[in-house]
């Protein structure tokens, strides 16, 4: 690829579903040093990169809404497998993690807490991050310079935030008043230089089971937070509610939906679940956020339309961590694992806390969803091998791990989505696809494809939705929630962010392992989506099968920030 030809390209043949929800029209693209600059039919060749889209639907590059790949864009400039899934840009800084702001003597704490809730690993947070700033401007800056394969954005995370400004008292208190300033000060500055807003967590523990540090945070901290973000029009609140506790879930939209009311500022809540099993649990949040958003609330619920599953390895994993002695296995070194699955009194432990716990992410009262994978039992659920063994289903996992001498996984089943619900929420305003974690859990599952299930599945397989809904649901929905400026449409004078397909060769790809993670490690990636290319500001990252190499991609600024 010739570098004068880098940002310029024509894109010659597709049907153009632009993104805004408008039906798709036989026209040519062209793209001239980033910006497109003609959307017609029969343009004629101008000396560009000529793309053949014969055949094939050409949209706005996908924006997946809630990924973790902060760290390993480090890494992993390229972002596998982010371009062969037509992303052209991905948001991160979600659940009050990110990079930024942070003190020298904090790193080592911050990456622990960042690297056990998202299951990544730490050896390269501390090897491959640069780690030369300190407040969100120098991090923006130095990320800025930093080429990639997709563009990013990011929430300023409060985690970082309430220990920069409070230290090691940001897991024991609430914070004063000089506190609370010094936290809506950095706020301001991150909202000034690009931030997309805030985010935070009131569900998460870190490896000693304590609760992270916004789950510390009173309702005095979060409305002044909340004031500045008001004070910074198209700002936006994330946060991860207790989802997976339904005595807690409401009271907590409840909480945050009085400060989003108060100071007008677009709250995203975690947590809508789309399984057909929780098709009742669906209705009953949808009818109670109507309520709190009659009352002046703009909620808007981050879901995802494809089956989870997850696979559960034993070096390291945040799914345990309601189940004490099962939480001691897994954050135990290597050496010191198999002594506590031959020792009877941890065993009686593990019986105990298993029966006991009643907030785990490992669906462990339902063992017959838990699959396990090596062994002489692979295959089976832990329930059939314990109720055929007729011992405890803790017993059961004990005897399998010294089977397999800690090497087997479990695998959670796939729990089938209600995918006209789904439908339903990616055609109206009060949801956002895209909880995918990608860039997360990466021993667990691989995230990439959520957006490609969506215009494979729902409005391929399905019909449910009209291909011009769904690639507004993953493109032009998104870039406007978030004030990502000139991306999610094809049109003259927005960004060259494009993605080209047949719709029939979409496809979520299988997951396998790759052994590319500083410092020895491995991850989780997927078999390319379908794609014939992925443009990043007119300069193709996937092509013919394959990734080009170019990293055209930087760190996008919030629409209507000023730094």
């Amino acid at each position: 690829m010739a570098d004068e030809h880098i940002g310029t390209v024509l894109v010659r043949g597709g049907t153009v579903v632009d993104g805004t929800g408008a039906v798709g029209r036989l026209a040519d693209v062209r793209v001239r040093d980033g910006q497109i600059v003609e959307v017609a039919p029969d343009l004629r060749p101008d000396g560009e990169i000529e793309i053949d889209a014969s055949g094939a639907t050409v949209i706005p590059g996908l924006i997946e809404s809630h990924t973790h790949f902060d760290g390993s864009l480090w890494w992993d400039p390229d972002c596998d497998p982010m371009p062969g899934y037509g992303t052209t840009t991905v948001v991160s800084g979600n659940c009050g993690l990110g990079l930024a702001p942070v003190r020298d003597d904090d790193v080592g704490d911050l990456i622990d807490l960042f690297c056990f809730i998202e299951d990544l690993p730490g050896d390269a947070f501390r090897s491959a991050i640069p780690w030369t700033w300190h407040s969100w401007p120098e991090y923006h800056e130095v990320a800025s310079a930093h080429p990639t394969g997709v563009n990013f954005a990011s929430f300023f995370p409060h985690q970082f935030l309430r220990v920069w400004a409070m230290g090691p008292a940001a897991w024991e208190r609430a914070a004063t008043d000089g506190e609370r300033a010094r936290m809506r000060e950095a706020l301001a500055e991150a909202l000034h230089v690009g931030a997309l807003g805030l985010s935070t967590s009131v569900m998460d523990t870190d490896r000693q089971n304590r609760r992270v540090p916004s789950r510390l945070a009173d309702d005095t901290e979060f409305d002044d937070l909340f004031a500045e973000l008001g004070d910074h029009p198209g700002s936006v609140f994330q946060f991860v509610p207790r989802f997976m506790e339904p005595e807690h879930f409401f009271s907590d939209l409840g909480r945050f939906a009085t400060f989003a009311a108060r100071h007008d500022v677009p709250t995203l809540y975690a947590g809508v679940r789309l399984e057909q099993a929780s098709s009742d649990a669906f209705a009953k949040t949808a009818r109670h956020v109507e309520g709190l958003q009659a009352g002046g609330a703009r909620l808007t619920g981050l879901m995802s339309a494809r089956p989870s599953h997850v696979n559960m390895h034993f070096e390291r994993s945040i799914m345990w961590s309601g189940v004490a002695a099962w939480h001691e296995l897994v954050v135990a070194s290597a050496g010191d694992k198999p002594a506590l699955l031959d020792d009877p009194d941890w065993r009686e432990r593990a019986r105990t806390d298993w029966d006991a716990c009643t907030y785990t992410l490992v669906p462990i009262h339902t063992p017959e969803r838990l699959i396990l994978v090596g062994g002489r039992d692979d295959g089976r659920s832990l329930g059939e091998v314990a109720t055929r063994d007729r011992v405890h289903p803790s017993d059961a996992l004990v005897e399998w791990l010294r089977d397999t001498r800690l090497q087997g996984n479990l695998r959670t089943g796939d729990r089938p989505i209600d995918d006209a619900s789904a439908a339903q929420a990616l055609r109206g305003v009060d949801y956002l696809s895209g909880a995918s974690d990608a860039g997360a859990h990466i021993q667990m599952f691989s995230g990439a494809g959520d957006s490609t299930y969506v215009l494979a599945h729902l409005a391929r397989d399905e019909a449910l939705l009209p291909l011009e809904a769904a690639v507004h649901a993953v493109t032009g929905r998104p870039a406007r929630y978030f004030g990502i400026p000139d991306r999610g449409v094809v049109a003259p004078g927005a960004v060259g962010d494009l993605a080209v397909f047949e719709l029939d060769a979409l496809q979520n790809g299988a997951e396998h392992r790759v052994f590319d993670v500083p410092a020895g490690g491995w991850r989780y990636t997927r078999e390319p989506g379908g794609y014939r290319a992925t443009i990043v500001a007119g300069v193709p990252t996937w092509l013919d099968g394959g990734p080009t190499g170019a990293r055209p991609g930087t760190m996008l600024r919030r629409a209507g920030s000023t730094g």
